[in-house]
């Protein structure tokens, strides 16, 4: 899995990297097929957003969350994207399974 950590109009500090990095590691554990995973982070007045674009066989994902604080907009972001990949990874099970359950009757 590619990742990539963009900051818009501000420049990103070490530790914060670093806390992207690691909370987007484990994302293998939720979906074992992302190509690629892309975190946008940046600023829009007085609040702040994450941007999250993430490449699946088949589809694209995209989730943006807007906070007061930049850790809070990526942690938001980061539960959804979880329960994103999860439901996705049990709609393809299903279609599987419903293909599966076809073919053998």
């Amino acid at each position: 899995m590619q990742a990539t950590i963009t900051a818009r109009r501000f420049n990103l500090d070490n530790s914060l990297r670093e806390y992207i990095e690691g909370k987007v590691a484990k994302f293998r554990r939720f979906h074992d097929g992302i190509i690629g995973l892309e975190v946008i982070l940046g600023w829009e007045k007085a609040s702040r957003y994450t941007k999250f674009v993430i490449n699946v066989q088949n589809k694209q994902i995209v989730i943006k969350e807007n906070a007061e604080e930049l850790r809070e907009s990526f942690d938001l972001a980061l539960d959804r994207a979880v329960v994103q990949l999860k439901r996705y990874k049990d709609k393809v099970q299903e279609g599987r399974k419903s293909k599966d359950n076809f073919n053998a009757a």
